[in-house]
């Protein structure tokens, strides 16, 4: 039996492992965690997104888990104008799902088919021989030794598996986000709001609770309180304010950065990539986690075109597939952001732009 080693149990590892489950693949999945922790995220699924859970054979399941259906979104520009964007591709709508449910349900899918996770096991070392790929995994103050042909590395933005160099500072694009409690709005409701500095999500979940999420350009020397960055926003976009003015926040701010965000996949000849290790995109509405989840439909291409399971002839096939979907729209996102960088070029181009333009953006993001 083919065998293949993952590390990261987020959405693209554990789509890269069901997958390969389906595949008749033994899969081992290592992730630091000892259970799907909280994360810095918008939590919301776009319709393509939805497409691979289907493929994947959980929709159900996550629809079961009490996500609820996203069918428009609205984005408010800065000085106000707001356009309402369908969301309904090839009659797939988007899902809102807080970000540790949706990992438990791909998680507990995976062990039933097979898959094994080990919790809780940090991966310190990974190299190749001629045998094919061998990882040191510290769980406590034990370490183990495990090999197999394939490795695929979906341990996060910050991957110490790619081979990609990421400084950390505090200047730059951060992400950041807080659960709210009263927004007057019902499950499903997604809105998008720009203000100077970057712009706020806002997602409403079936038990009523809110994720309330941003990308923020922090330059040397501003605030680094995520209070500060979120009254912000919500001073300078009044829908905002409305949205958030009688809500409680019932979480604490969580951020990251800064983002080391992507305009092409990172190759350096390392393992097979996924999700924000190939490449961090921008986050507008759902294009992260659609492009994650993507990972196992992505396999499953490359898989028609190789004669098996094997790290020389799959990494190849995969890269090809993934920069075919993924590749134009990362220069689309990597554009989007120059606009955001220049608060007045933004607020002209939003201000002026068509509706049936937004709406075509979102529909070559999410397709």
């Amino acid at each position: 039996m083919a065998e293949a080693l993952i590390v990261g149990a987020g959405p693209a590892g554990l789509s890269a492992a069901l997958a390969l489950a389906a595949r008749g693949v033994a899969v081992t999945v290592f992730e630091q965690h000892p259970a799907p922790p909280p994360r810095v995220c918008g939590a919301f699924i776009n319709p393509e997104g939805t497409r691979h859970l289907a493929s994947l054979g959980v929709l159900d399941e996550v629809r079961q888990a009490g996500a609820a259906a996203v069918t428009t979104a609205r984005v408010v520009a800065t000085r106000g104008r707001a356009v309402d964007i369908p969301l309904d591709r090839g009659g797939f709508s988007g899902l809102a799902v807080p970000r540790p449910v949706l990992e438990r349900v791909l998680a507990d899918s995976l062990t039933r088919r097979g898959g094994v996770i080990e919790w809780g096991g940090r991966v310190t070392r990974a190299y190749r021989d001629d045998a094919g790929w061998c990882l040191d995994i510290r769980n406590g103050t034990e370490t183990s030794h495990r090999r197999a042909p394939v490795l695929i590395a979906a341990d996060g933005r910050f991957s110490s598996l790619s081979g990609r160099q990421t400084t950390r500072g505090r200047q730059g694009w951060f992400g950041w986000n807080a659960t709210f409690a009263g927004v007057e709005k019902p499950p499903g409701h997604l809105s998008l709001h720009f203000h100077r500095s970057g712009y706020v999500g806002v997602l409403v979940f079936d038990d009523g609770l809110t994720n309330v999420c941003g990308l923020t350009r922090r330059r040397l020397g501003e605030s680094t309180s995520w209070d500060e960055v979120c009254d912000q926003a919500v001073n300078e976009q009044p829908a905002l304010a409305q949205l958030l003015g009688g809500a409680d926040r019932v979480s604490p701010f969580r951020g990251v950065g800064p983002l080391p965000f992507s305009a092409r996949m990172w190759s350096a000849g390392g393992p097979l990539l996924a999700g924000d290790a190939a490449a961090v995109g921008d986050p507008y509405m759902g294009e992260g986690i659609s492009r994650a989840l993507g990972t196992g439909p992505a396999l499953l291409a490359s898989l028609r075109d190789v004669p098996g399971v094997a790290d020389a002839t799959l990494r190849p096939a995969y890269a090809r597939v993934w920069r075919r979907h993924y590749h134009p729209r990362l220069m689309l996102g990597t554009a989007a952001r120059v606009v955001l960088a220049r608060p007045r070029l933004m607020t002209a181009m939003l201000g002026v732009a068509p509706s049936a333009l937004l709406r075509g953006l979102a529909a070559v993001a999410h397709r």
